[in-house]
């Protein structure tokens, strides 16, 4: 007669994988009607505006001789005639996009999205 202990014995099922089964996830799904409004990217435009300016500027400045007795360089006119149009640019972007912003709020518009909701 021998004994064996049972709890050193592996206990083998066919039906236990070592992780218990999830429950199966629960979608709600429901519409909700939502306005569609186009708008303008600010940051982008402005941004843009100000470097087109800071260019046109710099190089208008190469047009108009200096004089070789003056106390600066044509790179100091270039940089000064470039912060100014920059800011000048700056200014004409800020108009660009409200005329923008004004005109795409008119195109409104609704349409149906669907919310899910997984529980």
């Amino acid at each position: 007669m021998s004994m064996s202990d049972p709890a050193a014995e592996p206990v083998e099922s066919a039906d236990f994988d070592g992780e218990e089964a999830a429950p199966e996830p629960v979608v709600e799904a429901s519409e909700v009607e939502v306005t569609l409004q186009r708008s303008v990217r600010v940051g982008r435009v402005i941004v843009g505006a100000a470097i087109a300016g800071a260019i046109i500027a710099a190089l208008a400045a190469l047009f108009f001789p200096i004089d070789e007795k003056s106390d600066y360089t044509m790179g100091q006119v270039m940089g000064f005639s470039a912060l100014i149009g920059a800011a000048i640019g700056l200014g004409i972007g800020a108009l660009l996009v409200l005329i923008l912003n004004a005109a795409a709020k008119r195109r409104r518009g609704t349409g149906v999205a669907i919310q899910s909701d997984v529980r």
